[in-house]
């Protein structure tokens, strides 16, 4: 076949090309001039109007065959120079269109370097020069190449020179000592190659340089000086490449030549330079990914039986970690290759500088370590992790510190981000941290603010409703809820403290059951603040500091569980002594809020700071706001208000503190008749206890007043159906009695019954009938019929007594009691007919009948003595 562009001995190539392709025998003279057909067709086609290879004969074809003789090539021997010319036949194919598809442009990386570095180990030092010669010219064929292979008509590809690099890992790796020498020596003249083009193509998708350059750091320790020395030259090239590719994270241009300078000067310098030379270009010019790959690479090196020398590792990371770390990724998946490789590790250096290293990555990036930790299902390993992270002291601070950062958030739902660990995961793994550490120093000087972050963190899941946002909360052991996570760090804390005996009191008495109950959990929180009181408790001042500060808005945490705290605490006298003036005017706009929690809570401090008489000023200031929330709608708000109401009563002395008796009385007195008998009982109780701190001679007149209007009340309460009541109601009555210096009464009133009660009371405050009639009337209506017969029964012995010219008040009785003829009570109906009797006989005859008036007394003992 004639191409008129071609010459005739390009023409004559071209025939015998398309001749060979054909034939089936080829003797060594044969193939040698096909090769040289191909070279010479490959000058032609570039000569050409038509510079495609495809345009004549298939490139892929021709490729083929030619690779096909370099294999066919003995492994055992060089006899000829065809291997030569087959891989110089390959490079100027390469520089000829169209370019080499990738698959087949590797299986020809792959056959060149395999084609050479499988030759006998003793090639380069045979004693036949000629071989010596092959040999060489062999090796620079493969160089040019690889180099064509690089280029195609372009500057240099990282794709290609990282899929020759990838070939040739395998060989560096490789045990035979030939084979490592001969991939290094090839790797170094492709690294001097690139080192030399100020641009390369696809240097976007170079992300092996990590790999490369811990590759080669790591192999110049090797203790074969040839591969340690060709190591030295890859490494110095590779340095170049960086310098010249990189050069970006460089101040100037000037900077870039010294340092290329430096470099030429330090050509095979020895390790100790390299390894320095390694750390600079760890910190400056690798990025996150490739740092992470010397990291995995040292890593790898140090277990028994790797190809690498340990020793090297442990230098290298050792003085990669003395530096500031700079930024890493992919820390989970390091840690990962620590945790998997830690058995493997035996050399006591390798293990120290190991240690170090989790430890330095924990202080960068405590969230990533600390979440894969977490993660790592083996028990063995992963208590050993926790140990070293617990073993440096700076380090152990730093993490507790961090896990407190990441328990107080002020919204402890889950992270933004992926590698940030939730709150409940922090208290998992302080949980972690604290059984593997032996250390009390760091647990200590923390210890108040992961306290009241755990205890908040609680509130937050079972008070606050917050534990939907934990349901599927990964990292936690199977089968326990966040809240149980986070008790069980609770637990740990405190034993870590010192404080075993605070566990044992909480286990007693059910503290952790209820903490996990939105019902139970401030009862759980009030005996864990009691333990704290059994023993010294040198936290205690610390605790209650921040508590301060919590409510003040100054720190964060629960601000319910901040007080229910604070509320137990205040039992303490250690506790007590520290109130003052700035801590009652938190306490005061506490329990100005609308909010029941809160206002009990604050009362229930207020009743625990009453235990201690030197707080009486601090009483003082809290008891109008107590006083106010006795009116409260909120039941449980008034409940607590008495409790608090009868350590203000407790305290006080009637010298210094008149009106505040009388304040107390009158907020008292609208109780004696609530429906619920605790507050009658507290209500009625508490009065007389501020009666019996009463001394006659102080006496005011409002306060005269008000015990005027309780003797009917407590009169009535002698028939209370609650006999608590009616017994601290005699109570109140003699106290009275002693008060207005009524002797009569007070004799009674301790022994008697209440009619006989009432009879003297009659007799000796005449002046008060028309009031104790009213007083009567107003009882017509209460919703015990024991108290409705006492009412109507006064009111019978007032008619007696009392004249009753008033038509109005004479009508205002009558109806009454005529009310009262339909009580469901047939008593209080029957005394209610016969009273209405005796009124009626009063019209007529205004002058009282005695013998009426004792038939009725007479009547009621009996329906006592009956009822």
């Amino acid at each position: 076949m004639v191409h008129t562009g071609f010459l005739p001995t390009e023409n004559e190539a071209f025939d015998f090309i398309l001749g060979f392709l054909k034939s089936k025998k080829q003797d060594e003279s044969t193939k040698m001039t096909f090769l040289s057909s191909v070279s010479i067709l490959c000058s032609a086609v570039q000569s050409q109007k038509h510079r495609n290879m495809d345009y004549y004969c298939s490139k892929a074809m021709l490729a083929e065959r030619v690779e096909m003789l370099m294999l066919e090539e003995p492994a055992d021997m060089m006899s000829s120079s065809l291997r030569q010319q087959a891989m110089f036949c390959i490079m100027e194919m390469s520089q000829v269109n169209p370019k080499f598809q990738p698959l087949q442009r590797m299986e020809l990386i792959q056959s060149g370097i395999l084609s050479l570095i499988s030759l006998p180990h003793n090639m380069e030092a045979d004693t036949n020069r000629e071989i010596i010669s092959l040999y060489s010219r062999t090796v620079r064929a493969l160089d040019e190449m690889l180099q064509g292979l690089m280029t195609e008509t372009e500057n240099p590809s990282m794709l290609v020179f990282i899929e020759i690099m990838e070939m040739l890992m395998p060989w560096i790796l490789s045990n035979k000592i030939f084979e490592e020498v001969r991939a290094l020596r090839t790797l170094s003249q492709q690294l001097r190659f690139i080192s030399s083009f100020p641009v390369l193509r696809h240097l976007e998708n170079f992300k092996i340089g990590g790999n490369l350059m811990g590759i080669l750091g790591l192999v110049c320790m090797d203790s074969n000086y040839e591969v340690s020395t060709w190591a030295s030259v890859a490494l110095h090239y590779c340095f170049k490449f960086f310098v010249n590719q990189r050069q970006s994270v460089l101040k100037n241009e000037e900077e870039r030549r010294r340092l290329l300078k430096n470099l030429q000067k330090n050509f095979q310098a020895d390790w100790t330079t390299s390894l320095q030379y390694i750390v600079m270009f760890f910190k400056i010019f690798l990025n996150p990914d490739e740092r992470t790959t010397i990291f995995t690479l040292c890593v790898n090196a140090m277990t028994a039986g790797s190809r690498y020398n340990t020793w090297a590792a442990v230098q290298m990371l050792e003085m990669i970690i003395d530096e500031p770390l700079p930024e890493l990724s992919k820390v989970p998946e390091l840690i990962e290759t620590i945790h998997s490789n830690l058995n493997y590790i035996k050399d006591s250096s390798a293990i120290q500088i190991i240690e170090k290293t989790l430890q330095e990555l924990a202080h960068k990036y405590p969230d990533e370590v600390i979440l894969m930790l977490i993660t790592i299902q083996d028990n063995v390993q992963n208590r050993e992790l926790w140990k070293i992270l617990a073993a440096s002291s700076s380090g152990y601070a730093t993490i507790l510190s961090h896990l407190l950062k990441r328990l107080s958030f002020q919204d402890p739902k889950e992270p933004t981000q992926s590698l940030e660990i939730s709150s409940v995961l922090a208290s998992r793994a302080l949980n972690e941290l604290l059984l593997q550490s032996s250390s009390k120093l760091e647990v200590e000087t923390l210890y108040p603010w992961l306290y009241m972050a755990l205890l908040s963190l609680i509130s937050f899941l079972v008070f606050e409703g917050g534990s939907k946002t934990f349901d599927k909360q990964p990292g936690l052991p199977e089968g326990m809820s966040p809240v149980s996570c986070v008790i069980e760090s609770l637990k740990t804390l405190i034993s870590s403290a010192g404080y075993e005996y605070q566990v044992s009191f909480m286990q007693n008495y059910r503290t952790w059951e209820l903490l996990t109950e939105p019902e139970g959990y401030l009862e759980g929180i009030s005996i864990l603040a009691k333990s704290m009181t059994m023993r010294s408790c040198w936290h205690i001042r610390p605790i209650v500091s921040l508590i301060l500060n919590i409510l003040s808005g100054n720190e964060v945490g629960s601000f319910v569980t901040a007080l229910a705290v604070f509320a137990e605490l205040l039992r303490s006298t250690e506790v007590a002594i520290m109130a003052d003036e700035a801590i009652i005017e938190i306490l005061i706009n506490l329990v100005q809020e609308d909010k029941p929690v809160i206002q009990q809570l604050v009362l229930k401090a207020a009743g625990n700071l009453g235990i201690h008489k030197e707080t009486t000023k601090f009483l003082r200031m809290l008891q109008p706001y107590v006083l106010n929330c006795c009116y409260s709608m909120n039941s449980s708000v008034v409940a607590e208000a008495f409790l608090s109401l009868r350590y203000i009563i407790y305290n006080l002395t009637w010298t210094d503190s008149v009106v505040l008796l009388v304040e107390i009385s009158c907020t008292l007195r609208p109780f004696f008749d609530d429906e619920s008998e605790e507050l009658r009982y507290n209500s009625i109780d508490m009065f007389s206890a501020l009666l019996a701190k009463v001394k006659r001679r102080f006496l005011m007149v409002p306060f005269r007043y008000q015990v005027h209007c309780s003797l009917v009340p407590l009169m009535f309460h002698l028939q209370d159906e609650n006999t608590s009541v009616a017994h601290v109601s005699r109570d109140g009555l003699c106290h009275s009695a002693k008060i207005l210096v009524c002797p009569r009464l007070k004799s009674v009133c301790s022994t008697k019954d209440m009619y006989s009660i009432g009879s003297i009371l009659l007799e000796e405050q005449k002046d008060k009938i028309p009031w104790f009639l009213s007083q009567s009337l107003s009882y017509f209506h209460n919703t015990q019929s024991s108290i409705r017969q006492a009412a109507v029964w006064l009111t019978s012995q007032i008619i007696q007594i009392k004249a009753m010219e008033n038509e109005e008040e004479l009508q205002e009785v009558y109806s009454a009691l005529k009310r009262l003829k339909n009580d469901p009570d047939p008593a209080v109906a029957c005394l209610a007919t016969q009273t209405i009797y005796l009124l009626e006989v009063k019209k007529i005859q205004p002058r009282p009948l005695q013998h009426i008036a004792n038939y009725i007394c007479c009547w009621f003992k009996r329906k006592q003595l009956k009822y």
